[in-house]
């Protein structure tokens, strides 16, 4: 979901003009108060504080859960004029354990009419935790499909501080929409809101006036017309997780796309207001070249037997409903975004909110690879210089989830959303372009893992696997640590073209003390130039590295691999003079200056960022050095005329 759904990163609005007809809209909102005016235009507001403080929490575990739901025909009766819902789930259970109960999650706000089991009204109760326990007159036996069918109706209401069901207007004209990520479920449709048990197959069943038109996931399979009323099913024939079922009713026009990829054709639905639907039409048409990118890169579109859609309604980003995202923008940001989904939250979803960097990490990630590889790679660079500012805006907070009980806190834009993606970023920096994508495909096609849940572990064990390298020290400085970086980088440069560097280090957060990561550097000359990528593993680490030119700059992290901010180089050049030997060197208490210098004279002590660390007039050859701490310095002699430089080693 874009997050949640609104993707915020930076002040900065580019537009793209892509296959010379289509015009995308790039928006990154740098502030905190910014992310929280786009949440209001989305009709979906988290608290500030810890939701527990002053709001509900979420359901407790529910006796009787151990079963897997295999089917589910939901049929709704939804009148977009008003925030209500009637609805008949039947729902197709296997019990894991012979069993005389079983317990579906379903709002105390909303009425249960009647449960009917095989034609015959059964006893339930609603103990007030947001649950709908059944009581059947005998015992279900372990691994024997069987049903039931429920009755119920309602307003939805909020939960955890945020909506689920939303009702509104466009140009006069209601609309209703649907968007249950994280727990909004089960406020208007009876479910699990567990991630442990997909739906393995669909059928919603929609009934609204004949003056609207209503959509959801899966196939379009019948239209009937009943005295004023239509009644529209879908069929959805793979495994889904009950937050991404969505419904919508509204003045809706559609039309029809067909995508080539080289696994085959996807069918795409477009629901759209009535009226001037071009730039919905430029905006979806101009995404055909991201399907085949992630088909290339992440394997075929999961759903390419059904179909792909996008629905517009009024939220203020988008929301990757399994087969049909719903989106208040058009964009290309946005529809890249939810179109990653399909990979990475719809056949694969994390299995714990603690690990939602798993759904939209990933997916935010896919969405900056078509900055480098569309667009003739134009925005690539923005994208990575943007999102890494928006992650340093904060000195802490971790990746994976601490507070699974604030939504706030999983669609955190700048951890889950940002730092995830940039976390991806740094694997790829650290385990190559081939080793990492080869993962990418692993992981999406794992079949222990396809249309079903994954956890953290999961995914770094395709990168380990495809790669040999172990990244248990980088997820725990990484996605359980907090903070980024600080580098500074001091060098100079010595006899024969040696380039003399130190890397130091500070971390934003004492969580992390060292972030160990490599890092490049760019050496630049007057007629050349080179990459180097250093190793360091503790903060101040000297590097000799000899050259074939004299450089004059040097770049820390040119490519915008790392997430890092505030980062310094610090260099002086200096030519060596052929006659200004001092010794001894490495010195330990003082050196001499040689006969050839004649006295008094200039001296000055620099350190390798140029930095002075001591200035005097000498009148004798023996210099104490006593004070000065171990490491590299540059002399400096002078007469007032010339300079003369050597370097010198206090040990």
């Amino acid at each position: 979901m874009n997050n949640k759904k609104i993707h915020t990163v930076c002040s900065l609005i580019f537009t793209f003009l892509f296959a010379g007809l289509n015009i995308f809209e790039y928006s990154f909102v740098h502030t905190l108060e910014a992310q929280n005016l786009h949440l209001m235009a989305r009709g979906k507001i988290f608290p500030t504080q810890n939701s527990l403080d002053t709001l509900e929490t979420l359901p407790p575990p529910l006796p009787g859960d151990k079963y897997d739901i295999v089917f589910m025909k939901l049929e709704l009766e939804l009148d977009p004029s008003i925030h209500y819902v009637k609805g008949k789930a039947k729902i197709y259970i296997i019990p894991k354990e012979d069993s005389d109960s079983i317990s579906l999650q379903l709002h105390d706000s909303l009425q249960v009419e009647y449960v009917n089991f095989h034609g015959n009204f059964l006893n339930y109760s609603r103990p007030g935790i947001h649950a709908l326990i059944i009581k059947f007159p005998e015992f279900l036996h372990k691994g024997e499909l069987d049903s039931l069918e429920i009755m119920y109706q309602g307003d939805p209401p909020e939960y955890l501080g945020e909506n689920a069901f939303f009702t509104g207007f466009h140009n006069g004209k209601p609309i209703l929409w649907t968007l249950s990520e994280p727990y909004g479920a089960f406020t208007w449709f009876p479910c699990k809101i567990t991630l442990d048990d997909k739906i393995d197959s669909t059928d919603i069943v929609i009934q609204c006036h004949l003056d609207y038109q209503a959509a959801s996931i899966g196939m379009p399979v019948k239209t009937d017309t009943l005295e004023g009323w239509v009644k529209t099913s879908w069929k959805h024939r793979y495994p889904v997780a009950s937050y991404l079922i969505g419904v919508a009713v509204g003045d809706y026009q559609t039309y029809i796309e067909e995508v080539p990829t080289q696994y085959g054709t996807i069918t795409t639905y477009n629901y759209v207001y009535s009226g001037d639907i071009s730039q919905q039409q430029a905006a979806t048409s101009g995404l055909f070249p991201v399907y085949a990118l992630y088909s290339e890169l992440f394997g075929p579109y999961p759903f390419i037997e059904e179909k792909y859609g996008h629905l517009e309604c009024g939220m203020g980003g988008g929301m990757e409903h399994q087969t049909l995202t719903f989106a208040g923008q058009f964009n290309h940001h946005i529809l890249s975004h939810e179109l990653a989904h399909s990979w990475f939250g719809n056949k694969i979803t994390t299995g714990s909110w603690t690990d939602i960097w798993l759904n939209e990490g990933l997916a935010s990630y896919a969405t900056g690879l078509t900055y480098q590889y569309m667009f003739d790679g134009f925005y690539w660079k923005k994208w990575k210089t943007e999102t890494i500012a928006a992650v340093c805006q904060q000195p802490n907070g971790s990746v994976i989830v601490d507070d699974t009980t604030f939504a706030g806190r999983i669609f955190d834009a700048r951890l889950s959303y940002h730092k995830a993606s940039l976390v991806l970023h740094m694997i790829r920096f650290l385990i190559g372009d081939s080793a990492f994508f080869r993962a990418l495909q692993n992981y999406a096609a794992n079949p222990l893992l396809s249309y079903g849940y994954a956890r953290t572990f999961d995914l770094i064990g395709q990168f380990e696997t495809s790669s040999g390298i172990n990244l248990s020290e980088f997820t725990a400085q990484w996605l359980y640590g907090e903070g980024y970086p600080t580098y500074t980088i001091d060098w100079g440069i010595s006899g024969n073209d040696t380039l003399e560097l130190s890397i130091w280090q500070q971390t934003s957060s004492p969580s992390v003390a060292f972030f160990d990561m490599p890092v490049e550097i760019g050496i630049k000359g007057a007629m050349n130039d080179t990459l180097i990528r250093l190793n360091p593993s503790f903060s101040g680490e000297q590097f000799q590295i000899p050259l074939t030119f004299t450089p004059d700059s040097l770049v820390f992290d040119p490519n915008l691999w790392l997430i890092s901010a505030n980062n310094r180089v610090n260099g002086i050049k200096y030519e060596p003079h052929e006659t200004l030997r001092v010794y001894p060197n490495p010195a330990t208490s003082f050196f001499y200056l040689p006969v050839t210098f004649s006295l008094p004279i200039q001296l000055t002590v620099f350190d390798l960022s140029g930095r002075i660390i001591r200035q005097c007039q000498v009148i004798q050859r023996s210099v104490p050095v006593d004070d000065l701490e171990a490491g590299i310095y540059i002399i400096a002699l002078s007469n007032g005329k010339t300079t003369a430089y050597t370097k010198l080693i206090k040990q």
